[in-house]
């Protein structure tokens, strides 16, 4: 990866207000404690690790072996961390990415032997970050399902149902080949039992290969909610011309999910790869080229959504093959991706013949003076 690629990025509102994100990858070459130890130091140094840290995600080449150091070295933490099984392409042992909140009015982390959540209070709305410990069903159709009946109960300690409050998942699927079906079929249910449609919308995700320290664990879910929404400030992110509505292949997932504030947009952009309006695999077998079409694609919906690729406040791009990472990350530095932070990981996407995706969180100022501000 480029020697000058931005490790964080902030956004600054009119009234002071501040957003800031990371994305920050280990030198390769070091023992796993020694690689962390530098991350964590460089971390700190940008400002990170503060109060106002919301998620602190840490992407891992062996977490069965090396989450307990990891647990040690991070820290007792008062925001919401997540570790995954997904190498760094660059040969390193640990990334990592972050996203801090300025102005939280209050910060909790409730923790059992069940999942985690992390609330953070503002003015107008409160921001909680979910995830579960456990799992017992032996396949990863029954854990999917297992996955959103305990964020049923997460979601009604704040108040509210899934549909009306999570809007962006992330679910990690262990060797995704093979598990990636029961993932969509356990999803779909789900959101059957829902009544979520594609008129009515789903939620936006990305769903890739990732492992946790459990090795019978075939899934996990990462969950942002939000408390505090009025109708209309939810706008889901299309650009039909540029690749199709995932329910023409049979799976239920938003494009992006863009939520208006008084201040600011927030976009969370899911995982997009290099697909037509027809659902097709566009460039199977050119890696350069399906990065090409991916960013474009990433270009469509941030600008029928208000905004532009160049609002990405971090991005994360998933490889099936780590020896692309060096046409990759060329192609990157020739976008707008090279002035946003961003990790290169090895983790293959849900289609053998989609070689990369990439997914990300982008902020601008365009808000809508109808709502409160965040």
């Amino acid at each position: 990866m480029a020697a000058d690629l931005p490790e964080k990025t902030e956004w600054r509102g009119k009234s002071g207000a501040q957003e800031h994100f990371f994305c920050m990858t280990a030198e390769p070459g070091a023992s796993f404690e020694a690689e962390l130890r530098s991350l964590m130091d460089r971390y700190r140094e940008l400002g990170g690790g503060g109060e106002d840290e919301f998620l602190l995600r840490f992407h891992v080449s062996d977490p069965v072996r090396q989450s307990e150091t990891l647990r040690r070295m991070a820290g007792e933490r008062n925001s919401y961390v997540s570790v995954v099984g997904q190498p760094p392409a660059n040969g390193a042992r640990v990334a990592l990415e972050a996203w801090h909140i300025g102005g939280m009015l209050e910060k909790r982390r409730k923790e059992d032997q069940w999942g985690t959540v992390v609330t953070a209070r503002r003015p107008h709305y409160r921001l909680f970050l979910a995830g579960r410990k456990e799992t017992s069903a032996p396949d990863s159709h029954g854990q999917m399902r297992e996955e959103f009946r305990w964020l049923d109960r997460a979601a009604a300690a704040q108040g509210g149902t899934v549909p009306e409050l999570v809007h962006r998942t992330w679910i990690y699927c262990r060797d995704i080949d093979n598990n990636y079906r029961g993932l969509v079929e356990g999803r779909n249910e789900c959101f059957g039992r829902y009544g979520l449609t594609p008129e009515s919308h789903f939620i936006a995700s990305t769903g890739i290969e990732g492992c946790t320290e459990t090795p019978g664990r075939l899934l996990h879910m990462d969950s942002l909610g939000i408390v505090g929404l009025k109708p209309g400030q939810v706008r889901y992110m299309e650009a039909p011309d540029y690749l199709s509505p995932t329910h023409l292949y049979r799976v239920a997932f938003e494009r992006g999910a863009r939520i208006v504030y008084g201040d600011r947009s927030h976009y969370f952009l899911s995982g997009t790869a290099s697909i037509d309006a027809q659902g097709n695999i566009v460039h199977p077998g050119d890696v350069a080229r399906q990065t090409d079409r991916t960013l474009e694609n990433m270009n469509a919906l941030m600008e029928r959504s208000g905004g532009s690729l160049c609002d990405l406040k971090q991005a994360v791009v998933y490889l099936r093959d780590w020896a692309d990472r060096e046409t990759v990350s060329r192609r990157l530095m020739e976008s707008p991706l090279a002035a946003v932070p961003h990790l290169l990981l090895k983790a293959p996407v849900c289609r053998p013949g989609w070689l990369v995706e990439i997914d990300g969180i982008a902020v601008n100022g365009a808000g809508d003076g109808a709502f409160a501000p965040l």
